[in-house]
């Protein structure tokens, strides 16, 4: 991995994911592709990624070097995207909704998408509202927010890349290093365990019950019904009673 990662910076693509892929072999380990716009952006399951030219950070950072299983990569993504939000804005509230969302109370402000690039390199796109208006924000489909609707001033979209950057070269060096640690902090962020709350499973079923603890492979262990379920992938809706005041304020 390189020392200081190289930041390619595109005015227009499809999608940093697609384009990350595509020159992957070109690409040194820990290159970052960020963008001012793209036309095709993607979120998990194919859904579209809202993003409005030169508002929001659009990136895929690449990783040559990293072990299976592909949470490793969603770790060191959702990690260095919550630094980097906690520095913009230290008297702001963020926190990991598990699998790979970064969230401000409520609200969505960031998402990660990894992809493999066989036999051992995975891309991780990252998209992080930064100064998307609230209007752009109360047409999205569900309750988001950017840095620009929580502290009420703009930032400078260069200098937030490149704060990520940084916070992602920190993270991709302490895994080379030992994952187990990275791993626990992860964890530690991810405030729904032992919380109630709604998942919509794989095949589109509706279930209730409760975040148990989350294994080294990234899956959540669920208990509904009596038992528990170990799930790999899912959309959790948080109820009201999944987070408090309390918990937030305490985090």
């Amino acid at each position: 991995m390189q020392t200081k990662p190289e930041i390619i910076r595109l005015s227009e693509v499809d999608s940093t994911n697609r384009y990350a892929m595509n020159n992957f072999d070109a690409l040194a380990d820990g290159t970052l592709v960020a963008a001012e716009f793209q036309t095709a952006g993607k979120g998990r399951q194919d859904r579209t990624w809202v993003s409005p030219p030169r508002e929001n950070i659009y990136a895929t950072f690449v990783m040559k070097n990293i072990a299976p299983p592909v949470c490793n990569a969603s770790i060191i993504a959702s990690l260095g995207a919550l630094k980097m939000l906690r520095d913009a804005a230290p008297g702001v509230k963020f926190w990991i909704k598990w699998p790979n969302d970064i969230y401000c109370e409520f609200k969505k402000i960031a998402g990660i998408l990894c992809e493999s690039r066989l036999p051992s390199g995975i891309v991780a796109g990252i998209g992080i509202n930064i100064n998307m208006p609230q209007s752009t924000l109360d047409a999205i489909d569900q309750p988001a927010t950017s840095l620009l609707a929580e502290t009420g001033r703009k930032f400078d979209l260069q200098s937030a890349v490149d704060a990520l950057a940084d916070a992602l070269r920190g993270y991709y060096a302490d895994y080379s290093k030992s994952p187990r640690p990275l791993f626990k902090l992860w964890k530690q962020e991810n405030l729904l365990i032992g919380k109630p709350v709604e998942i919509i499973d794989a095949g589109q079923k509706t279930l209730q019950g409760r975040i148990v603890d989350i294994g080294e492979s990234g899956e959540i262990f669920f208990e509904t019904g009596g038992k528990t379920l170990k799930l790999y992938s899912g959309d959790i809706r948080i109820r009201k009673e999944s987070l408090d005041e309390t918990v937030l304020r305490e985090h």
